[in-house]
């Protein structure tokens, strides 16, 4: 079974990102969790702290632990990340574009959470398709990207 749909029609530029998505993601007191899925179909969450929008056509995370995670990853690039603050929230449905091991970004990310103790071993860019408003609303569940 091919669990590795791709979410992105062939020759699709790729989306930017609402300004109030990107906020989000950039805000650091939001919580924002990565769901990957497994080849045999099995959705994985969990909080990635260190999830962000270096720019309004990509997300970064980094891979700090991320063991089912990781390999989630490699075997199937549909993920979705959530990103709620209080009662604004949105959702991206992204799909892996690369995983950094070196590079002015992954350097960034990596001297900035070293700072807090934390080890990167890699960092994952994922290439947003859709993203939803998912805050407590009346616009709850409205595509917005």
């Amino acid at each position: 079974m091919d669990n590795n749909i791709n979410l992105k029609e062939n020759g699709e530029d790729t989306m930017k990102m609402a300004k109030e998505v990107m906020s989000l993601l950039n805000d650091q007191e939001a919580v924002k969790v990565l769901t990957s899925v497994s080849a045999d179909g099995i959705p994985h969450s969990v909080v990635v702290g260190s999830a962000m929008a270096p720019e309004e056509g990509m997300i970064a995370a980094a891979e700090i632990l991320m063991q089912t995670t990781s390999k989630n990853l490699a075997e199937n690039s549909n993920v979705t990340v959530l990103a709620v603050k209080g009662m604004e929230s949105y959702q991206v449905t992204a799909t892996v574009k690369e995983r950094q091991t070196e590079g002015p970004l992954f350097e960034n990310v990596k001297a900035e959470l070293a700072k807090h103790g934390m080890t990167v071993r890699g960092l994952w860019l994922f290439e947003p398709v859709e993203a939803f408003n998912q805050g407590a609303g009346p616009d709850a569940g409205k595509k917005i990207s």
